[in-house]
């Protein structure tokens, strides 16, 4: 979720995946259940595309679940994809296309729908448990985008107002679904780090690469919230879309809060 803290709003993704445009609602106070939720998109409601539904909402909520994107994916894994229905509480449908006909060539068993699934906690921190993690119910915090872009002879940083950040706002916004992480971008008046009492700065630099065939993205983290001496964590990832670029920038970050390593992609960890 991207917050707009100026209007005292949010930007909630499953406002996102169940209308057309972003709603603004009410911030919330974080709650353990809401993590336990996830949604994919599949092409019709059969048993088929149901199934691999579930195995995709499954994927999504372990790592949102618990913070940690470097889980094993092994037989154990492999077997609670199979049995994935067996760990979901309820799910719901909401077709993408709602208020425009069925074609004549295309039925419903292809028309593309939000699958949402919400898990049963307990079966959930059981799997974690077996896979060496485990469930990261602490009140998550919020963090403070300091992005960079650079293209050719083009710099700017990303800003909450600007027209042209909207569609790396919007992907941002995806992203922290992901993640269960609220974030926010400076205003164009205070375009410094930590203009906000509490919001933790995540300080990106996304730059264009021809060679490399899309962003260079790298990113950084000040690490002081784990009973650990604080330290800077950084990270990268390269020749990708904005979309990559930004859940690598959250899952990195959630890899570090919830206390489960490094990211993957580290360069470097700074001690103070």
């Amino acid at each position: 979720m991207v917050l707009n803290l100026a209007h005292v709003t949010s930007w909630r993704l499953l406002a996102l995946l169940l209308s057309a445009p972003f709603l603004a609602s009410e911030v919330q106070a974080f709650t353990p259940g809401d993590v336990y939720t996830s949604v994919c998109v599949v092409t019709g409601q059969g048993p088929e595309n149901r199934t691999k539904g579930f195995a995709d909402c499954l994927d999504k909520v372990l790592p949102r679940v618990s913070g940690n994107s470097r889980l094993v994916d092994g037989p154990v894994l492999q077997a609670a994809r199979e049995y994935a229905a067996e760990y979901i509480e309820e799910f719901s449908y909401h077709d993408r296309l709602a208020g425009r006909p069925v074609h004549d060539e295309q039925g419903t068993h292809d028309r593309p729908f939000d699958l949402t699934c919400r898990f049963r906690k307990q079966r959930i921190d059981d799997l974690l448990d077996k896979l060496g993690a485990g469930p990261w119910l602490a009140k998550r915090p919020i963090l403070e985008i300091v992005l960079d872009v650079r293209r050719g002879d083009t710099s700017y940083r990303v800003t909450a107002e600007a027209n042209r950040d909207l569609a790396m706002r919007q992907s941002f916004a995806m992203a922290s679904d992901l993640s269960g992480i609220d974030v926010f971008f400076p205003s164009e008046g205070n375009l410094s780090a930590g203009s906000t009492t509490g919001a933790i700065p995540l300080r990106g630099e996304l730059d264009w690469n021809e060679t490399a065939l899309g962003w260079i993205a790298t990113w950084t983290l000040n690490d002081q919230h784990n009973g650990v001496t604080p330290h800077d964590v950084t990270w990268q990832v390269q020749g990708v879309g904005f979309d990559d670029a930004f859940r690598a920038a959250l899952r990195g970050a959630a890899q570090i809060l919830s206390g489960n390593g490094e990211p993957i992609g580290t360069l470097a960890t700074v001690r103070k």
